[in-house]
């Protein structure tokens, strides 16, 4: 009998223990960014929280995807490692709870929500409010609070997909595969490429529609055509750079024995050409947007660009520079060291690549509510507090003050050298009716001026940590979230063989050559 076919994963105590540190820091950290970190609204919470359950749901959603592409391109080389993928998609179960709960705190207006889209203001959507957003208001039939809470749904059609394929994969194992000479395909295998089959054209428009609802109305100024497809890219190299790093693991406790250097090479390519294919997305979104200089698309690259300089040239230097001029060669890619390295290197590239979609927009939307003075003090719930709104981190001691007391006297000063004379209550008034006036009258172009952040108020910008750049906190939320997928795909991982020793493309992979 073939020496790998008794392979089965333990998840074992010192592993589980491992899983269960990560989450637990990662709960320490989105606790410490609730409650002592960021301010009153919660704005690094919320935008962590966002940016890791899109992320690794993402990813396991990209691993279905995996999986059904190449059960209907009649691929066998991956069969070998298929139960990692399949293990991976697991944590769709755990996302539609997730997601399910964030749509609640989406629905019922939870405090800081309102900051991570703009459409959720009641401030932008009241047709005769002072601060009334014709286009938010417009996107508002579709990116909407109940919209927000079907993605949950969206993600429960997708695990039931990933559910059935596993099902009748582990099922498989105990079903002996016999050669015959018309090389008819087992029933198990046919009902697998059935459910594949629906699940792609599914997963194709439902996804899109979750990433709208999800990243892009982040944004809610701003739109792309090809953003759904950029997004998936992002999270399909993810999943292959962390599917490989769970199969160096496994290897390390002597399993997934038939995983070979010519896998590992088919892998490495994946992840070298879907990183090209990403910046050709990148690439292809930039040039157009620059080409026609359009405000209201301009301002996403603009922000990014101006405010966000580090994470918008990393993104570029780890997810194309690196790969590009390291993975070229197929030396690189057979070399278990240079791709395991390069793996865990773009892992976090297109982490950081999901935190540059996410952060600026946030704090665009931040900025342009201080800009209109329509924030919220904690101590004066539901008044204007233009003027005296402030985000402060303790990390790294960096502070940045909206709308400054400086800026105030400056403003007063100018104000009695005109000769007028107001109290502070109707001054703050009568700023906040003008910003409005001038929104209204500049339409999405008052939007586009403000998206350099407070250049637009002549203000100094200070560099922020946990901003412009992550921070501890952040990167701690993500390795509890990646605790989390661990111990999900971890627990699936342990229940079946690793060994698929009845699917009919094992002799295939088996003998895979690249």
């Amino acid at each position: 009998m073939n020496n790998h076919s008794n392979q089965t994963f333990i998840f074992d105590g010192k592993t589980k223990l491992f899983t269960i540190a990560l989450m637990v820091i990662g709960a320490v950290c989105l606790a410490l960014s609730y409650f002592t970190d960021a301010d009153h609204l919660h704005i690094r919470f919320w935008t962590n929280f966002l940016q890791n359950s899109v992320f690794f749901v993402g990813i396991a959603f990209t691993a279905v995807l995996f999986l059904a592409t190449h059960t209907m391109a009649w691929g066998g080389w991956f069969a070998i490692f298929k139960r990692v993928p399949e293990a991976m998609m697991t944590f769709l179960y755990p996302g539609i709870i997730i997601f399910a709960i964030f749509g609640v705190f989406i629905m019922t207006g939870a405090e800081g929500t309102e900051l991570l889209y703009l459409w959720n203001d009641k401030a932008y959507l009241t047709p005769d409010g002072a601060h009334f957003d014709k286009l938010a208001f417009h996107k508002s039939a579709f990116v909407n609070p109940i919209n927000y809470l079907l993605t949950a749904l969206v993600i429960a059609v997708w695990s039931v997909f990933a559910f059935m394929i596993r099902k009748l994969s582990i099922k498989q194992d105990s079903v002996p595969f016999t050669v015959t000479a018309s090389n008819t395909l087992p029933d198990i295998t046919k009902k697998i490429r059935l459910y594949s089959a629906v699940f792609l054209p599914i997963a194709g428009f439902s996804s899109a529609y979750a990433i709208w609802q999800w990243i892009m109305s982040v944004d809610t100024h701003w739109y792309s055509t090809l953003f759904a497809w950029y997004v998936t890219v992002s999270m399909f190299v993810s999943m292959c750079c962390l599917m490989f790093l769970i199969i160096l693991f496994l290897k390390t406790k002597g399993l997934m024995q038939g995983f070979t250097k010519e896998h590992m090479h088919d892998i490495g390519k994946y992840i070298f050409g879907f990183s090209i294919f990403w910046t050709y997305l990148w690439f292809s979104q930039f040039l157009l947007i620059w080409y026609a200089n359009n405000g209201e698309e301009t301002q996403y690259f603009f922000i990014r660009f101006e405010q966000f300089k580090v994470v918008f040239f990393a993104n570029l230097l780890i997810n194309f520079i690196t790969p590009f001029f390291v993975l070229m060669m197929n030396t690189t890619k057979r070399t278990l060291g240079t791709l395991g390295f390069m793996a865990g290197l773009l892992f976090l590239g297109h982490w950081l690549d999901f935190y540059q979609m996410v952060r600026p927009g946030v704090w665009y939307n931040y900025e342009h509510k201080a800009h209109l003075g329509i924030l919220h003090n904690g101590d004066d719930h539901g008044h204007d507090t233009h003027g005296e709104n402030t985000y402060k981190f303790n990390e790294g001691k960096a502070v940045l003050t909206q709308h400054s007391e400086d800026q105030h006297s400056h403003d007063n000063a100018a104000h009695s050298s005109e000769g007028h004379s107001h109290k502070d209550g109707e001054h703050k008034a009568h700023t906040a009716e003008d910003h409005s006036h001038d929104t209204h009258a500049s339409g999405d172009h008052g939007h586009d001026a403000h998206a350099g952040g407070d250049h637009a108020h002549g203000h100094e910008k200070q560099f922020l940590v946990g901003v412009h750049i992550p921070g501890v906190l952040d990167l701690g939320s993500m390795l509890g979230f990646l605790g989390l997928f661990l111990f999900v795909t971890f627990t699936s991982l342990s229940k079946a063989s690793l060994y698929p020793k009845n699917d009919p493309y094992l002799a295939e992979s088996e003998h895979h050559h690249s």
